[in-house]
């Protein structure tokens, strides 16, 4: 049984592997072509893979470039609570190469409190740009009230004049204690500038309202000039201070007079002062002007003043960012002309004037000016208008009358917002004995001043004067004043 089964179980069993191999080598058949369509499919698949991945990568990259650009552009567009008129990034301040705008980070100049409002050159801010005109504007608008305490009555009452204080056997001398208020030296002004090819364009305007003793506030126009501003040059043309002025050495008073011996004159003019040289911030001018003439001279019988020829400056500036001297020198040609034959005498003027200021220590600066020569009364402070640039002899010759003055200022700075300043001045005039002028006119008169000033705001200040000054007449005859005044300015646009 075991043999015979041993033989049949051995026929099964090796037929069955044969079955198997037939099975596995259809089915083979039957799958390779899928297979083979399988594997072309994965391969297609991985080449559009990479190229969406390519595609994805271009996209990432453009998108990052319009994010960029996106970027940009809201960096030009202004806030949305800035009104669409100022999306000029220096709309309100000054844009100029030659006077940049002043910077946060940039200190502005000290200037103490008792210093003249509206005299200087403003700073490069504060500007309002004109529409696409290209013109910058700055307005400046002082509103200034003086209380005016004097221990005599003088000539001249809103202004503290030596030469106007009554000396011994003239009316009013000795008249006591009398009292005043002013706002004459309230002050407007307007300064414009463009930048063109040649350098800045500047067009000035100022008025105060010393027009006339009589009325409260008469208007009285100081400036109006244009002026062209470079590295290499200035030209300036319309109704300014004189050249032969040095307004930089004017020390801080409240008063608005200043000085008896400081010089200052306002007049038509065409000045030109090129630059000679430059070290770094030093800086060596040649200032020269031609002005009108305005000779003050004290008519006699048909005789009426006259000038043919215009006055003359030529002088030297040394400037620095602390100090300045300046040498000015002034030629004129004076003259008398009787209207019913016009007939004429003329005679020659000279005067010579050197000037300066310096910065002391932080808050602290010096001032100093003297003068000397002929025929320049009219530029005098105290003795404008008194007719003393010339006189006849009692022979009937024209000559021109000898003058000289000096005097000197300082300011000290308690604090940024507190000084004190003090100021002397020193007049004489000489004319020859045998001159037709009254004896009543001063032959020499002084001036001290000395003030406290409070800046308790950025635009406003409050100060305190005390003022003395001394008439000597040709009589030798003498008189003396004093004056107690108080200041309250407000400064709209310093």
């Amino acid at each position: 049984m075991r043999q015979r089964q041993g033989p049949a179980t051995a026929a099964n069993h090796g037929g069955r592997p044969a079955r198997r191999r037939w099975w596995f080598g259809a089915a083979w058949l039957a799958l390779s072509p899928v297979l083979a369509q399988t594997t072309d499919s994965s391969d297609e698949l991985k080449a559009q893979l990479t190229q969406l991945r390519a595609q994805m990568q271009a996209q990432q990259a453009q998108m990052q470039k319009m994010q960029q650009r996106l970027d940009e552009l809201e960096a030009k567009v202004p806030p949305p609570s800035v009104p669409a008129a100022a999306s000029v990034p220096a709309q309100a301040s000054l844009v100029s190469a030659s006077t940049p705008p002043a910077t946060a980070g940039t200190p502005r100049p000290y200037r103490p409190p008792s210093a003249p409002a509206g005299v200087t050159e403003p700073l490069p801010e504060g500007y309002l740009r004109l529409g696409d005109t290209g013109n910058l504007l700055k307005l400046d608008l002082v509103a200034q009230l003086d209380t005016l305490i004097d221990n005599t009555t003088m000539g001249a009452k809103d202004l503290f004049m030596p030469s106007s204080i009554p000396v011994r056997g003239q009316p009013f001398y000795g008249s006591g204690w009398n009292s005043d208020m002013s706002a004459k030296q309230s002050v407007f002004r307007m300064d414009f500038r463009r930048d063109t090819d040649y350098g800045v364009l500047k067009v000035v305007y100022k008025n105060d309202f010393f027009g006339s003793d009589s009325a409260d506030m008469a208007y009285d126009m100081q400036y109006f000039y244009g002026e062209l501003d470079n590295e290499r040059y200035s030209l300036l043309a319309g109704y300014y201070s004189s050249a032969f002025s040095d307004i930089d050495a004017f020390p801080n008073t409240l008063d608005y007079e200043g000085p008896n011996s400081f010089t200052y004159k306002y007049g038509p003019q065409l000045r030109f002062p090129p630059v000679l040289r430059k070290w770094g911030d030093n800086t060596l001018t040649l200032p020269m002007s031609v002005e009108k003439p305005n000779a003050d001279i004290t008519a006699i019988g048909r005789y009426v003043p006259y000038s043919p020829l215009a006055d003359f400056t030529l002088g030297l500036r040394w400037e620095t960012p602390n100090w300045h001297v300046q040498w000015a020198n002034l030629f004129r040609d004076l003259g008398m002309e009787n209207a019913a034959n016009g007939k004429d005498q003329r005679t020659t003027a000279f005067a010579t004037q050197l000037t300066g200021n310096t910065q002391l220590f932080k808050y602290d600066s010096a001032q100093a000016w003297v003068s000397s020569g002929r025929g320049y009364a009219n530029f005098l402070q105290d003795i404008s208008g008194l007719g003393l640039d010339a006189a006849f002899t009692r022979q009937g010759v024209l000559q021109a009358i000898r003058a000289r003055g000096w005097g000197l200022g300082y300011t000290h700075g308690w604090t940024a917002s507190l000084t004190s300043s003090a100021s002397y001045g020193y007049l004489r005039v000489s004319p020859s004995s045998d001159m037709l002028i009254s004896e009543q006119l001063p032959k020499s008169t002084k001036f001290a001043a000395v003030n406290l000033a409070w800046q308790f705001s950025e635009r406003a200040m409050l100060g305190v004067e005390y003022l003395w000054g001394q008439n000597i007449a040709l009589t030798d005859m003498r008189g003396e004043g004093q004056r107690l005044q108080t200041t309250l300015r407000y400064d709209l646009n310093p």
